[in-house]
């Protein structure tokens, strides 16, 4: 299992490098997502409460990429009900992990991950909106490996984990470069009605 859990922190690494040209917004909250993925990588590399930290770590870490693609694909997120999205993902990983009963844990992640695949219709047929589409399936797959108490569970809950986060990263640094292609030809264009 170990090998997996370094997969994941590299997974991390490359996706927190990956998102360095994404909206201010949209990098602070997937880097805050890396970081969980990470903490997740180094409980099940030392042995210690892998299970009870995944519960915690993968649930905020989906409502931060939830957050992370509604900055990059629709603007700013309000500060209130971003921080409310934010509470009741950790109230709910808590719980899970503290009770033992997934459903609260599970329940914030899939509509987290169904935001997100809702967020990525707009341009459905865009690669960044693909990305993201394929990320939360990732992510989705991921959620249900909690739902079973195996080595064999935890270690696909790791990989798509992985593969989840750097997909939403690619998908985000993507969109912004859209977005800046977009302003340019924008720009350029006023600029020639100007000269006229």
């Amino acid at each position: 299992m170990s090998a997996f859990a370094v997969v994941l922190a590299l997974g991390s690494a490359a996706a927190w490098m990956t998102v360095k040209g994404a909206r201010p917004a949209s990098r602070l909250y997937l880097r805050f997502a890396c970081v969980l993925y990470a903490a997740l990588a180094a409980s099940a590399l030392a042995g210690i409460a892998p299970e009870a930290v995944a519960e915690i770590a993968t649930t905020l870490a989906t409502a931060l990429l939830m957050l992370a693609a509604y900055t990059s694909f629709r603007g700013p997120a309000r500060p209130l009900p971003a921080a409310s999205v934010l509470a009741a993902a950790c109230a709910a990983g808590i719980w899970s992990a503290a009770s033992g009963a997934m459903a609260p844990a599970i329940v914030v992640q899939i509509i987290c991950l169904f935001v997100m695949i809702a967020l990525a219709r707009r341009g459905l047929w865009r690669r960044p909106s693909i990305l993201l589409v394929l990320a939360a399936a990732a992510l989705l797959a991921a959620s249900c490996s909690l739902l079973v108490e195996d080595s064999q569970a935890f270690v696909a809950l790791l990989l798509f984990s992985a593969a989840g986060l750097l997909g939403t990263a690619v998908s985000l640094a993507r969109n912004s470069e859209i977005l800046v292609e977009q302003r340019r030809a924008a720009d350029n264009a006023a600029a020639i009605r100007r000269m006229r």
